[in-house]
């Protein structure tokens, strides 16, 4: 419908979302995967009812408190349901159907998020932003602790290789750094310790 407009700027528009369109989709079917699966352990009415009460879950955290206070009677709402068709069943396959769900990459919300930290630095460099200072973000990003929720004191690099960091990020990065040039920390002349950024 997009492409039928009258518009000499839509097929530029519309040529790099079609060339990246299964990239785009891939968050739809690993929760179309999901689902399936999910289907295969529980009645598909309980199941539909924990997905709405997970739906409603962070939203119950996060909200002000008028709205946070209707998104948990919301979830419990649909959490008695469930619990209602499934009895004994309800802890195991609620904790399976949230851990499930919780394991799908929300792809927008990651990159929002990284946009954010990322934009005082852009910001303040004023379009002399270099590959090294990209880097020295990057690297900060993935070796940084989370401060609060449930994955407080992990930081993204160890959950993506499973292995817990050694030690805080600033002190990993002249590792890095010297790994990346080939030199070990070791073998450094005085006048290699010079801060490299």
């Amino acid at each position: 419908m997009i492409a039928e407009r009258d518009s000499a700027a839509i097929p530029q528009t519309l040529q790099p979302i079609r060339t990246h369109l299964d990239d785009i989709l891939v968050p739809f079917k690993h929760a179309e995967a999901l689902a399936a699966a999910l289907r295969l352990v529980g009645p598909h009415e309980a199941l539909d009812f924990l997905v709405l009460a997970w739906h409603h879950a962070p939203f119950s955290a996060q909200s002000g408190s008028k709205q946070q206070r209707a998104h948990q009677r919301e979830r419990d709402f649909w959490l008695a349901c469930a619990d209602a068709l499934l009895a004994d069943a309800f802890d195991p396959l609620n904790a399976r159907v949230f851990d499930q769900l919780d394991s799908i990459v929300r792809a927008s919300s990651r990159v929002e998020m990284v946009h954010a930290l990322l934009r005082p630095a852009l910001r303040s460099g004023k379009g002399h932003i270099t590959q090294e200072t990209l880097n020295l973000l990057m690297f900060s990003h993935n070796h940084r602790r989370y401060k609060s929720g449930k994955r407080q004191g992990t930081a993204p690099i160890a959950l993506l290789t499973g292995q817990p960091l050694e030690a805080p990020w600033w002190e990993l990065l002249p590792q890095q750094i010297h790994t990346e040039r080939g030199v070990t920390p070791l073998a450094l002349g005085s006048q290699d310790h010079r801060c490299p950024w």
